[in-house]
């Protein structure tokens, strides 16, 4: 059965493609644009509304808002940001809690996620990064990196994520808050959780045009091997700018 809902994706799956970190390599393919990434924090109370889309292993159709405020920016160039779901609905598909719960991010200088933390109401969850995760802060079109990050919730055993990408370069997207110059970054990261492996595609374009860099679009694939995944699991997810102040 198809359903489509107004709520939202669970903020921390869209953490496995962004922020900054890991090790470069490679050279500009023939023809690339002669430009280079660069990270630019976001400032202090930037407010940033998303529509965001996945679908999932039950072929539902999850449609909602997700807004994400910069709560702070410190002189180091660290910074935090606050997500949720303005409209708070809970959402259940098979046995998975898609429910987009308000969510506190802290990021390095360089856009990595160092911590989050969830509020679930009844409970609070506290996740904790090691490693670099997504694009480095600097990274000139063509070039590539290689990383692994560790993510550890409250204490338990932490999940080893390895992750490939390049910056592809430089392309002009609309979007519905406008048209942007952006830095196009692809990237691939797996991750095994109860035997389960997931390998995750993903495209993110970033703005580009020297404000901040600001997510302007991502649309995520995420295929399953060594077993079946719960009933509910991600199978697509796309999220997209809509407006910002």
């Amino acid at each position: 059965m198809h359903r489509t809902i107004l709520a939202g994706l669970v903020a921390a799956t869209l953490l496995s493609a962004c922020g900054g970190g890991g090790s470069t390599g490679g050279a500009a393919p023939a023809g690339a644009a002669a430009v280079t990434y660069r990270f630019v924090p976001p400032k202090a109370g930037a407010h940033l509304v998303y529509a965001d889309q996945s679908v999932d292993t039950l072929h539902n159709t999850l449609n909602r808002t997700a807004t994400d405020d910069v709560t702070a920016v410190n002189a180091d160039g660290t910074f935090a940001v606050h997500e949720e779901d303005p409209s708070h609905n809970h959402f259940v598909s098979g046995a998975v809690d898609q429910t987009l719960y308000p969510t506190d991010f802290q990021y390095d200088a360089a856009g990595q996620v160092t911590a989050m933390t969830v509020d679930k109401g009844a409970s609070v969850t506290h996740c904790t990064y090691q490693g670099s995760q997504g694009a480095p802060a600097t990274l000139a079109a063509g070039a590539g990196w290689s990383t692994q990050y560790t993510e550890t919730c409250d204490g338990g055993p932490g999940i080893v994520y390895s992750q490939n990408g390049t910056f592809a370069g430089i392309e002009t997207i609309t979007i519905a808050a406008g048209t942007f110059s952006a830095y196009k970054i692809v990237s691939t990261t797996t991750w095994t959780v109860n035997g389960i492996t997931r390998t995750e595609s993903a495209t993110r374009w970033r703005d580009a045009s020297g404000g901040d860099t600001r997510t302007l679009k991502m649309v995520r694939d995420i295929a399953y091997s060594g077993g079946t995944p719960a009933a509910g699991s991600l199978v697509t997810a796309s999220r997209e700018l809509q407006s910002y102040r």
